[in-house]
């Protein structure tokens, strides 16, 4: 979900190089580099091998989990990736290994920055056995990091919230299309906690604990779902009102403090219902939330 920012992430334990994965694929990331600066994820998803692939490695599956996106499927193609009003990102595909081993390098990731080092992506599919698999997700300067750590802020937030996402789109979506809503403003005057402290509460959401129930009405955009992840600073939604989906509601710092809402949804209808569901999250926002200014 475009989200790579809001807080620093820890600096990567030392540790050994982990062994390959079945299937022959080998990291490129050492984790002994001291230079290394990177968010690294284990999540387990069901579905076998090459069903997990093509949610990872092709356009459609990263669009279902992450952002909208579209790769040349070859070592050597081009992956761009789409963040909303945060801008789009280009990259090289620097490992195409089916179904087990995905990388990219966004080299040009920041065009204020030429000497920067590449941000490398880097996603390894193990099976599990049973429909399961692992997926392991390293991102950021696998080499050459130092003096970079701020741009790192968020990354862990970001790619965890976009995993959790991707293990439910496996377990209920599996195979539909999706269509992508992402509403985000910045809040002037406030920290990213005194951000969240407004929008939970008025959307009766403060408190929330996984597994609650949850039928937001009273002058929200009607929503009803399931809560599948809360924190002090956003709550994630299994919703099927107004259409069947994932929706999240943040707020976190990038430059300052953005709220957003972003939602994946499903199935036929989901383009409709991204269209119109947007703009009155927008709306509501901007009546709930004083000094609350879209970004687009």
């Amino acid at each position: 979900m475009a989200a790579r920012r809001p807080r620093r992430p820890p600096r990567p334990r030392r540790r050994r190089r982990r062994p390959a994965p079945r299937g022959g694929a080998v990291t490129r990331y050492d984790p002994d580099d001291p230079s290394a600066r990177v968010s690294a994820h284990v999540t387990e998803v069901p579905g076998e091998p090459e069903e997990v692939w093509r949610a990872i490695a092709t356009g459609p599956g990263i669009s279902t989990w992450f952002v909208p996106a579209e790769v040349e499927e070859r070592e050597g193609g081009r992956i761009v990736t789409h963040h909303g009003p945060f801008g789009t990102s280009a990259g090289v595909v620097t490992a195409w290994e089916p179904p087990h081993r995905f990388a990219y390098e966004e080299r040009d990731w920041d065009p204020d920055a030429p000497d920067a080092p590449p941000w490398a992506t880097e996603l390894l599919v193990e099976s599990r056995g049973g429909g399961t698999c692992v997926v392991r997700l390293v991102s950021g300067f696998f080499t050459g990091g130092e003096g970079w750590e701020e741009q790192l802020e968020g990354t862990d937030e970001g790619w965890r919230g976009a995993l959790r996402t991707l293990r439910l789109a496996l377990t209920h979506f599996p195979g539909l299309p999706v269509a992508s809503m992402e509403v985000f403003g910045s809040l002037t005057g406030r920290s990213a906690d005194d951000a969240a402290g407004e929008l939970l509460p008025a959307l009766g959401l403060a408190g929330a604990s996984p597994g609650d129930r949850v039928d937001l009405d009273g002058g929200a955009p009607p929503t009803t779902g399931t809560v599948v992840d809360a924190g002090p600073r956003g709550v994630t939604l299994h919703v099927e009102r107004p259409h069947p989906g994932v929706l999240e509601v943040a707020a976190f710092s990038h430059g300052g403090t953005t709220v957003a809402v972003r939602a994946h949804l499903f199935g036929a209808g989901g383009t409709e219902a991204a269209a119109r569901e947007a703009p009155r999250w927008t709306a509501w926002l901007g009546e709930h939330l004083p000094g609350f200014s879209p970004l687009t």
